[in-house]
């Protein structure tokens, strides 16, 4: 987003596509092909920097149903991989790690053993 008002200035300034990709470039900012296509966006009127809404498939796995069949599936069992998830309730491994990820915002802890020998000394 940062970068679209950016171009949208420069734009706004006079400056050509050419000559505003290469500012950015310095900033480490955006790609050659992505300035180029929002300059030609604010050269055809759109002034909004934000995405339009795009058309397409809902989604159909991540429902509030599918959501708590997961979190009481891992109450039961938090061992439980993805795939075994994925495969009883017939939907996506994608969808799985979506629900489990960013619905029930549930992260894998690293657990790290170091086993000591018992020693007569040690006990």
């Amino acid at each position: 987003m940062e970068q679209r008002v950016n171009i949208k200035f420069c734009f706004k300034l006079g400056r050509t596509a050419t000559e505003t990709h290469e500012m950015l470039v310095k900033a480490d900012a955006v790609s050659k092909k992505c300035a180029f296509e929002w300059f030609k966006r604010f050269r055809d009127g759109k002034e909004d920097v934000k995405d339009e809404p795009r058309s397409g498939r809902p989604p159909t796995s991540t429902t509030p149903d599918n959501i708590e069949r997961v979190r009481r599936m891992l109450a039961d069992d938090r061992r439980l991989s993805l795939r075994m998830i994925a495969e009883e309730l017939k939907i996506s491994l994608d969808s799985v790690s979506n629900i489990i990820h960013e619905h029930l915002k549930k992260r894998k802890k690293s657990v790290y053993a170091f086993p000591t020998l018992l020693r007569s000394s040690n006990v």
